[in-house]
Formats: C-alpha cells, sequence, structure tokens
C-alpha cells in the first residue's frame, strides 16, 4: 500500500517567477517587447497592472 501526505490549507505553493532580464529575452523570441512606461517595473507589478 502507498502512504499517502495530507497537506494542511496553510501551505502555498511557490508559484516560479522569472527574472526580468530573462523575461524580455523571451518576449524577444516572440517578436514582443515591453513598452517604455513598463521598463522598471517588476513582474510582480506588471502581473497587479494586467490582472483581470
Amino acid at each position: 500500500m502507498a502512504t499517502t501526505i495530507s497537506k494542511t490549507s496553510n501551505q502555498r505553493k511557490t508559484k516560479f517567477t522569472p527574472n526580468m532580464d530573462n523575461f524580455k529575452v523571451s518576449l524577444s523570441y516572440e517578436g514582443l517587447s515591453l513598452k517604455k512606461s513598463s521598463e522598471g517595473k517588476t513582474i510582480a507589478e506588471l502581473k497587479r497592472k494586467y490582472a483581470r
């Protein structure tokens, strides 16, 4: 029998957040770029701005 491990609801998985330089390179591979107004912002700030 396999043992099961129960997780409590208080534990949260950490989400992957890429480095901003790596994110810019990834965008350039897709033919995209950041707006000049978004240049100095972090990825978390951009997510908050464009969250739906």
